[in-house]
């Protein structure tokens, strides 16, 4: 009688086991996408020649990346998520723009990666200008964004 009781024990743990199992086993679920009611947002400021940016408001933890640009056209990409404070990265004299900019991913078919980066924070404008000597460092100053333009009342 004890063995009967024995395997009929055994028989339900492993069933249990097997129960439980499945559950712990499975992946965990993430959630696909950026809601519409989140609207990511970070500041981007100054401070000496290092780009600093704030933490992201309502991040959906996507990739985060420093878009550098001159005259319009793309010089650097930088990655952000891991860097709060990053160098200027061109030392050549010139005015540039740097934004911080999110991954908003599509999900279709295929191998190609699907999506696109949208820009969650200020535009920052810089000028860079060269030291006296050669062997200066460079000098970063903030470039004010231009004033807004005054609104007309409607007629």
């Amino acid at each position: 009688m004890t063995r009967q009781r024995f395997g009929t024990i055994a028989v339900l743990f492993i069933l249990a086991m097997l129960a439980f199992a499945g559950k712990s086993a499975a992946q965990p679920t993430y959630k696909l996408g950026v809601k519409p009611d989140l609207k990511p947002l970070a500041t981007l400021k100054l401070d000496g020649s290092k780009i600093q940016r704030t933490e992201v408001d309502d991040d959906p933890g996507f990739r985060l990346q420093y878009h550098f640009k001159k005259d319009g056209k793309t010089l650097a990409v930088a990655a952000a998520r891991a860097h709060e404070t990053l160098p200027v990265p061109q030392k050549e004299a010139g005015t540039y723009t740097v934004v911080l900019e999110l991954f908003y991913p599509a999900y279709k078919g295929g191998t190609v990666q699907k999506g696109e980066f949208k820009a969650i924070s200020n535009v920052l404008t810089y000028q860079v200008e060269p030291g006296a000597k050669p062997e200066d460092p460079v000098k970063v100053t903030l470039v004010p964004p231009p004033a807004p333009a005054p609104v007309e009342p409607k007629k």
